[in-house]
């Protein structure tokens, strides 16, 4: 079952919430931190507005108090004139406590009557005002200084009119500047928190994700790289551990179950041995007194006076493939029997030259060319540890496989390897059996030689399994793979014998040959 993964509708992702979690505190800081800062702001920006007109109404009553003493109206309206003309005053007027005006400037003629009723107030509570208000929808501040008479004149009192305009338009001005420097800061930051949050949160988080979702879908081979933060960095520690184990336990689980198969398959091999072996057994006994009989009639016609060369020749074909049908049926049997400890002298080159002319005709039909390489020393190292009917067996169904596998013409070599080490420095004898035909498919090496497995389309199956079973019987071992030319090539190794010449050893073969015939005969 593969499981498919969902988001949830409404969820946020880890990175976002971690993401929000650093950008919301630092969004508020600065907002807060801007409300603040610009009340603070416009209190210091206001009072020293306020401190500054405080300066200059000081300056003003003792100036316009010096020239009062001197009796000079006019010094006292030039004096009043410099002191309008000050940054950021926008002008002053001078009043009686009877409303008579003294001196107004020009920059607040028109206010005569609001700077009056400010000077008349003034009067009335003894002291100084200060107030901020508008003139001419203006915003000014307001300031009234008591001028002490002199003997001879009578009390004044002086209205100075300071923009405050000045001060909002700084304020503004200053706020905008906060506000761009917090929206800066902001982004900053959100872009600073969305990179962290990316390699140290998403982009791990991401990675372990799909490597869940993979492992889901039954991929187990999924690695997810150990970064980001150390809880995600462990838990992709953790990850890959955990998908190693799976790896590890689906490996044995899947050798469990070829060995599973296997035991299956070679039990029921087994099982079609054994059977075979009691088809063989039954078959073996039928036919082995038809053959015996055969067999004993063509030798005696054989022997016969008078019987033509021609004609003796053939009985003894018939007698000696007898003999051969009646060793193929005792090795079918073999089969299912335990094997046996052999102990037998062969000459290699003779049965592999034997062989070779006995499928001359074949291959000569078949347009293939037969040949046996054997390098100069090689025969006196070329006796095996195998009986002749057995190591004939072997050479023929490698032999005949190959033949049987070129239809068009081909070649056919079999080769006594010059040097071959066995296990342990043990001696052994080497050959090759090699075809130009197309081969054996790669998905079959395994299987060719199992027991009634066959690509032909009339074959056993059994050819190669009876191999196989007498060269592992006797000690040695074959092996399958591609010839030079692209085809088959079969080697096999046998163990090898020593014996005091040659020529006894072909002696004791022939007289054992003989011994059989003649119990054949009786």
């Amino acid at each position: 079952m593969v499981l498919q993964h969902q988001r949830r509708p409404g969820g946020m992702r880890l990175a976002h919430q971690f993401w929000l979690s650093l950008v919301l505190p630092i969004a508020m800081a600065i907002l807060l931190y801007g409300i603040f800062a610009s009340a603070h702001r416009k209190q210091v920006l206001r009072e020293e507005a306020t401190a500054e007109l405080r300066n200059y109404a000081t300056l003003l009553q003792a100036f316009v108090e010096s020239a009062l003493q001197r009796r000079d109206v006019a010094l006292v309206r030039r004096r009043a004139e410099d002191f309008a003309s000050a940054e950021r005053i926008l002008g002053i007027a001078a009043f009686t406590r009877e409303g008579e005006a003294i001196f107004i400037t020009k920059g607040v003629e028109r206010e005569a009557e609001r700077l009056e009723q400010i000077a008349r107030q003034a009067f009335l509570e003894g002291g100084d005002i200060e107030e901020a208000g508008s003139l001419a929808e203006q915003s000014v501040l307001l300031r009234t200084v008591y001028i002490r008479p002199s003997s001879a004149n009578q009390p004044l009192v002086a209205v100075l009119v300071r923009d405050r305009h000045y001060v909002e338009v700084l304020e503004r001005t200053l706020n905008h500047g906060l506000a761009v420097t917090g929206v800066v800061l902001l982004l900053i930051s959100a872009v600073v928190a969305g990179l962290v949050g990316r390699f140290t949160v998403a982009l791990p988080a991401r990675a372990i994700l799909a490597g869940a979702e993979r492992v889901a879908s039954g991929d187990l081979d999924a690695a997810v790289p150990e970064r980001g933060a150390e809880e995600l960095s462990r838990l992709a520690s953790a990850f890959n551990t955990m998908t190693c184990s799976l790896r590890e336990a689906r490996e044995r689980a899947v050798r469990e179950e070829a060995a599973r198969v296997n035991g299956e398959r070679k039990l029921q091999q087994a099982q079609a041995l054994a059977a075979a072996g009691q088809v063989a057994t039954s078959l073996g006994h039928e036919i082995g007194s038809p053959l015996n009989v055969i067999h004993g009639r063509a030798r005696r016609a054989a022997d016969l006076p008078g019987c033509p060369a021609h004609l003796r020749a053939e009985l003894e074909t018939i007698a000696r493939q007898s003999e051969r049908i009646t060793r193929v049926v005792s090795r079918l049997v073999s089969l299912a029997r335990p094997p046996r400890p052999q102990q037998a002298d062969s000459d290699l080159r003779r049965v592999i030259d034997d062989v070779v002319a006995f499928l001359g005709p074949e291959c000569r039909r078949r347009g293939i060319e037969p040949s046996v390489l054997c390098p100069l020393g090689g025969a006196a190292r070329a006796r095996v540890a195998l009986d002749s009917d057995r190591l004939f067996q072997v050479v023929f169904n490698l032999c005949l496989n190959a033949v049987e596998a070129q239809s068009r013409g081909g070649e056919l070599v079999v080769s006594v390897l010059p040097e071959c080490d066995g296990p342990a420095g043990s001696s052994v004898v080497c050959f090759e059996v090699a075809d130009a035909g197309p081969g054996i498919p790669a998905g079959d090496l395994h299987r060719i030689f199992d027991p009634f497995f066959t690509t032909k389309a009339a074959g056993s199956g059994l050819g190669l399994a009876i191999v196989r079973g007498i060269v592992e019987e006797a000690g040695g071992s074959v092996e399958a793979a591609a010839s030079a030319t692209g085809g088959a090539r079969f080697r096999i190794t046998l163990p090898a014998t020593v014996s005091d010449s040659p020529a006894s050893a072909e002696a004791s073969s022939e007289s054992s040959r003989g011994g059989r015939e003649e119990g054949q005969k009786a």
